[in-house]
């Protein structure tokens, strides 16, 4: 499980096997994978883009931005009915550290 912050881009990348479990499946587009997403452990509408990574045949890389915190589950499965890829990430909100003033400052 990955901690990352809501309304930030979370980019993730997974390999697509065929039958055999070991040969790479490449050039497949979005509409080859089924995808679910659960926010607290209910199905909700995320937007997820799924593309090849240029240069890497049967690699796949995962974007979506979760919009606000909670726990989150990406589930990815290849067309063929194949679970390739599952994810969970914990989503919390940015949290500010520190104060304004530049380091060394006296008042």
């Amino acid at each position: 499980m990955r901690t990352v912050s809501a309304r930030t881009e979370v980019v993730d990348h997974f390999p697509v096997y065929g039958e055999d479990g070991f040969t790479k499946v490449p050039d497949l587009g979005p509409d080859a994978f089924a995808l679910v997403v659960f926010h607290d452990g209910e199905v909700a509408e995320v937007q997820v883009d799924i593309a090849q990574i240029p240069g890497s045949p049967g690699e796949y890389r995962l974007a979506f931005t979760p919009p606000r915190a909670g726990f989150y589950e990406v589930e990815v499965a290849y067309a063929a009915g194949k679970q390739v890829y599952a994810e969970q990430y914990q989503v919390t909100e940015a949290v500010v550290t520190g104060g304004s003033r530049p380091p060394g400052w006296v008042a």
